[in-house]
């Protein structure tokens, strides 16, 4: 109910309240023209009477897109009013003693008709008595005056993309090397040595006493485990680490005591030497009795 009484009052209101149309800039450049008209009556084309009481042309103003017509009325005692579009004309001087009215009004639009009312009371002439009210229009003539230049409207900038950067060729990031790659690079591997004169001699005089004794030399079998890449790496160089310590105590050994080495080595050849000789001659002895013990058997076989 109450949305209904509302759009039945606003309905009222637009139709009580004219619509103010939007007033339109003057085509006309700016500057004081003068203009020609014609007084025509309030329907038709017939001439009105008022053109006798009227100076023709009259003088129009253009300024800012408004536009202003300033008339010159003779008889000015006879006017009693004079209205522009319902809205009385202003008054700009009055000589009193020619008895004329210069006035001014503004004109929305010079192509268009201006509606425009008076009233006259004739006085002065003896027998004579004159008091109307008319309604007329004015007919302006707008052909000599210039107009406004157009004003171009600045092209709209186009919006163009952002040239693309070109990529920048760098080099690929290397990837961060783990724990292990960094300590394969800083641990360097280690070069076995060349074994020098006195390792070498030590070493043989070592198997050979080993071979005397009856003893095998050791061989050392290396055993070979499934391990990845990484485990097998961390392992060659802890353990080329370790070699190279005890490469670094044995040479600090061999080089502080060659003497007592040497010493100790040719003991123990001496000492295999003896060993070795002793069984040999267990052996020919052994054998010397076995012989005689042959002898003896045959000899009392064939007696």
């Amino acid at each position: 109910m109450k949305k209904n009484v509302i759009i039945i009052v606003a309905m009222l209101f637009m139709l009580i309240v004219p619509a103010v149309a939007p007033q339109a800039a003057s085509p006309y450049a700016d500057g004081e023209y003068t203009v020609p008209f014609s007084v025509l009556k309030d329907t038709g084309s017939e001439p009105s009477a008022t053109a006798e009481y009227v100076v023709n042309p009259a003088k129009l103003i253009v300024q800012n897109g408004n536009m202003h017509v300033i008339m010159t009325l003779n008889n000015s005692s006879w006017w009693q009013y004079f209205k522009v579009n319902g809205t009385e004309v202003q008054v700009v001087s009055e000589d009193e003693a020619n008895d004329k009215r210069v006035v001014k009004f503004e004109v929305k639009d010079l192509d268009q008709l201006v509606s425009a009312k008076i009233h006259i009371i004739v006085t002065g002439i003896p027998g004579f008595t004159y008091d109307n009210k008319y309604d007329i229009r004015f007919k302006f003539n707008s052909t000599n005056i210039p107009l406004a230049p157009v004003v171009e409207k600045p092209a709209p900038t186009p919006t163009t993309k952002p040239a693309e950067t070109e990529k920048a060729t760098s080099t690929p990031m290397q990837k961060p090397s783990t724990k292990d790659e960094k300590k394969q690079e800083v641990t360097p591997k280690v070069e076995e040595k060349p074994a020098s004169a006195k390792d070498e001699a030590v070493s043989q005089k070592t198997e050979v006493a080993a071979v005397e004794k009856g003893q095998a030399p050791t061989e050392t079998v290396e055993q070979t485990e499934p391990v990845d890449a990484e485990a097998s790496t961390i392992k060659e160089d802890s353990e080329a680490t370790a070699n190279e310590d005890d490469a670094k105590e044995e040479d600090i050994e061999i080089e502080e005591e060659p003497e007592v080495i040497e010493e100790q080595a040719v003991e123990e050849v001496e000492a295999d030497s003896t060993s070795k000789s002793s069984p040999i001659w267990i052996f020919i002895i052994v054998a010397i009795v076995l012989a005689g013990g042959v002898l003896l058997f045959t000899r009392k076989r064939k007696s």
